[in-house]
């Protein structure tokens, strides 16, 4: 089941995510499992796995760090995410002083709402930058450009995460 045929949209990088959501609450109201309680058990079990690939896909195609990874598998590239994180020696040092600021950030006294916003702003740019280089090396196959840059994306992800908590 390719994801992207799911939801109607074209197999790329950059999707437009108010189709993905207005597809995804399309297809949850026509398969959603309690919709089919009166049917045969078969029929109940069918919809509750589409029920799951569907949220699952959504998933998937909402999340740019997930959608990249899929359209590498798509192209038959399969990514280990653990060893992404520990393959790109510059970027991990970058990473290292990035959490190190949030960590400094996260433990003052008073919040600096003006640098933590600042942090935040910093970070969704790099976050930016990655999800540009991906899109544009999709058109190019340029997978290791793109592995590269997944895993930045990878780091990125949880400190943007880990702001938020």
């Amino acid at each position: 089941m390719n994801y992207f045929t799911l939801f109607a949209l074209p197999i790329k990088f950059q999707i437009n995510k108010e189709l993905l959501d207005k597809n995804f609450y399309k297809l949850q109201l026509k398969f959603h499992p309690d919709l089919f309680m009166n049917n045969s058990e078969s029929k109940r079990k069918w919809v509750l796995e589409k029920s799951i690939q569907i949220n699952k896909g959504y998933k998937t195609l909402k999340s740019s760090l997930n959608r990249s990874i899929y359209l590498l598998s798509l192209n038959n590239i399969k990514v280990n995410q653990e060893k992404l994180s520990s393959e790109n020696q510059y970027f991990l040092k970058k990473y290292f002083f990035l959490h190190e600021e949030l960590e400094i950030l996260k433990t003052k006294k008073s919040l600096d709402i003006i640098h933590f916003n600042n942090f935040l702003k910093k970070i969704e740019n790099e976050i930016k930058d990655c999800e540009n280089i991906i899109n544009s090396e999709f058109y190019n196959k340029n997978w290791n450009k793109i592995i590269n840059a997944i895993s930045q994306l990878l780091f990125l992800t949880k400190i943007k995460k880990n702001l938020k908590t």
